[in-house]
């Protein structure tokens, strides 16, 4: 498994078992191992994956597994953090041909939140702060930690 994979798969299992704990339901299709995943699905984890360390750059921090490297907390004001994780999404998302749709129609690729992060309403920027809140755990699960950059 790569670097990416490992994350990619923390993330999906850190979602499932959130979900799980939490008693909200997941679409049946993502509701199983990251192993088990169609390829379109695996990708949208490994695209998160990879954005996780732009994200971070925003506010000076990395990845890292290497053990001398201490732990950094993540910044009290999330709104850049989450502002990069949305747009990056919705690069990620416009780049396999999604679009702006007024309701979610995942046949047609479309979805209401393929917009800038200024024009989310409030719930859905509350999405993507608990996104990075929930860093450290995915990077915990891959065998990574949040550090300072340099």
């Amino acid at each position: 498994m790569t670097h990416i994979d490992t994350i990619a798969a923390a993330i999906h299992e850190t979602w499932r078992a959130l979900s799980h704990a939490e008693g909200s339901q997941m679409q049946p299709r993502l509701d199983r191992p990251y192993e088990e995943l169609d390829d379109d699905d695996k990708g949208d984890n490994r695209a998160a994956a990879e954005r996780m360390e732009d994200v971070l750059a925003v506010a000076g921090l990395a990845l890292s597994n290497d053990p001398a490297k201490p732990a950094a907390a993540l910044p009290t004001d999330l709104e850049p953090l989450a502002a990069a994780e949305h747009n990056g999404w919705v690069a990620h998302r416009a780049g396999n041909d999604w679009t702006w749709g007024e309701t979610r129609d995942d046949a047609a690729k479309r979805h209401p939140s393929m917009v800038p992060y200024d024009r989310l309403p409030e719930r859905e920027k509350e999405k993507d702060r608990n996104a990075i809140r929930h860093y450290p755990e995915f990077a915990a699960h891959a065998g990574y930690r949040i550090v300072r950059q340099g």
